[in-house]
């Protein structure tokens, strides 16, 4: 029942103006920083450990940033049921040079990986590509429990063309696509927290963290070039996309080498714009030795 009322709610917002999801988000960053509290603890701990450098006041307010940051995104994604293609391309860019890059591996008929992190607006990433190249954009996502929930989030984020790929089925799909002859960019979340048992440790933010080494053997079993993606906040509401070529050949690489260059590209990202991170997650529950943290 819960679910079928926030169904109905989220698709009301939908046909608001930004204006008006902006002023809900700010009233929903207040109440999540100030009432609820939501995940504070988590927040403050995860800033405290990747920043230790910064000193207490600077750590909350880039909690408190960290709120309103990801009330737009939440708000952003909702609009994605209504907004037409011309004003999103109004509010999203892809710089020339990112595009030209793109086209020049599909002239070749080249299969990409997109590598991304929980940074900026992710969930504008895959519409805005499929609106600049003719690439066929397959993001990869984790199917939620509840089949409602599910099929709203699937709604929202498949308007556009690209194809979402159930994490289970990327296999499958990828030789699919290779068999018709449609080059495509497999898009991948990659800053999840992977189980310890065949993780890869490195040292990111100050901290030692498990990394999922799936989208790196994806990348070198198929011979695909991989890009660093992060679409970057301009002001409220626009955004611009950051490509950066990791690797042209990361078969050629040694093993664990792509994964340490997204790794460190994404530090950088973060240190840059640490607001724009998904600090609410426990990024940090597992140690070395395969203990979960408290």
């Amino acid at each position: 029942m819960l679910t079928r009322i926030l169904t109905a709610v989220v698709r009301l917002l939908a046909y608001l103006p930004f204006w008006a999801l902006h002023g809900i988000a700010s009233i929903q960053a207040f109440m999540m920083a100030r009432v609820l509290r939501y995940r504070r603890k988590v927040i403050l701990t995860n800033l405290r450990n990747a920043f230790p450098e910064k000193q207490e006041r600077e750590i909350r307010r880039i909690a408190i940033a960290f709120y309103h940051h990801l009330s737009d995104v939440l708000v952003e994604m909702i609009k994605l049921r209504t907004i037409s293609e011309k004003e999103f391309l109004r509010r999203c860019s892809m710089p020339e040079e990112g595009r030209r890059l793109l086209l020049a591996h599909y002239e070749r008929g080249e299969h990409l990986v997109g590598l991304l992190g929980h940074t900026g607006n992710w969930e504008w990433v895959p519409p805005l590509v499929t609106m600049n190249v003719p690439y066929l954009v397959a993001p990869v996502y984790k199917p939620l429990k509840d089949k409602h929930l599910d099929r709203l989030i699937l709604e929202t984020r498949s308007r556009f063309a690209h194809e979402l790929l159930p994490k289970t089925q990327v296999g499958r799909a990828m030789v699919r696509y290779i068999h018709q002859g449609r080059p495509f960019i497999l898009g991948l979340i990659a800053d999840q927290t992977p189980r310890p048992e065949g993780a890869q440790w490195l040292t990111f933010l100050s901290q030692d963290t498990p990394v999922n080494a799936g989208p790196e053997k994806v990348a070198r079993s198929r011979k695909m070039p991989a890009y660093f993606v992060s679409l970057r906040r301009v002001r409220r509401g626009h955004y611009k996309l950051h490509l950066e070529l990791l690797s042209e050949q990361p078969w050629k690489l040694q093993d664990g080498a792509l994964t340490a260059l997204f790794m460190a590209k994404l530090e950088e990202e973060i240190r840059s714009r640490p607001e724009a991170w998904l600090w609410s997650h426990r990024r940090w529950k597992y140690s070395r030795n395969r203990e979960t943290s408290v």
